[in-house]
């Protein structure tokens, strides 16, 4: 019995939550993390930083001549893809504490 409430109060809590209009940082994160994991994300950088490279030069070089280009573009590419899932809970006034909670939950997106 305890089971079954609990299962209940998560799937309330779940629609409370994406129904709320309040901007929640960290449940931004997790339906990103729903849909893109740790190694998608990972994936997405290296295809990414191939488009920001000349195609006669090695893999070192974008390490050594960027400025967080492919960073930049995985990280907006997540951002739209929230805002647009969940338009109610986000405003462009969230983007700057979106952008930094992204950069800790995949920190490969430092740059």
């Amino acid at each position: 019995m305890v089971i079954l409430n609990n299962i209940y109060n998560m799937k309330y809590l779940r629609k409370y939550n994406e129904n709320n209009s309040e901007f929640d940082v960290d449940f931004a994160i997790a339906k990103i993390q729903e849909e893109f994991s740790f190694e998608k994300v990972k994936e997405m950088l290296d295809s990414e930083v191939l488009e920001w490279s000349p195609e006669d030069e090695d893999g070192s070089y974008y390490s050594e001549h960027s400025n967080g280009e492919a960073e930049d573009t995985i990280i907006t590419y997540l951002i739209d893809w929230y805002s647009l899932k969940y338009p109610s809970s986000y405003s462009d006034e969230n983007e700057e504490i979106l952008r930094e909670a992204l950069q800790k939950s995949y920190n490969f997106l430092n740059y």
